[in-house]
């Protein structure tokens, strides 16, 4: 799960296919198979995140030393699945 945190889906669009995790459905939603619990969700907000938000450059300088800031999300858990 690492891996897939690490990299970029724009940069790699095939990275599933680098893990050892197979993907599975669950009533049409995505989910590996090797999760012992699946969360859907419904996106509720998103926005860009900005230098200036931050509190300090500490997390900047190790997280985004190349300003490559992530999107922001904040979703409602509509449905939970434990396999």
């Amino acid at each position: 799960m690492g891996y897939l945190g690490k990299v970029s889906g724009k940069e790699e669009p095939d990275k599933i296919d680098k893990i050892d995790l197979h993907l599975t459905e669950i009533d049409g939603y995505p989910a590996f198979q090797e999760a012992k619990l699946v969360l859907v969700c419904r996106k509720l907000y998103a926005q860009e995140m900005k230098e200036e938000c931050f509190m300090g450059t500490e997390e900047i300088d190790k997280w985004y030393p190349d300003k490559d800031y992530h999107t922001m999300y904040i979703a409602e858990i509509v449905k939970a699945y434990r396999q």
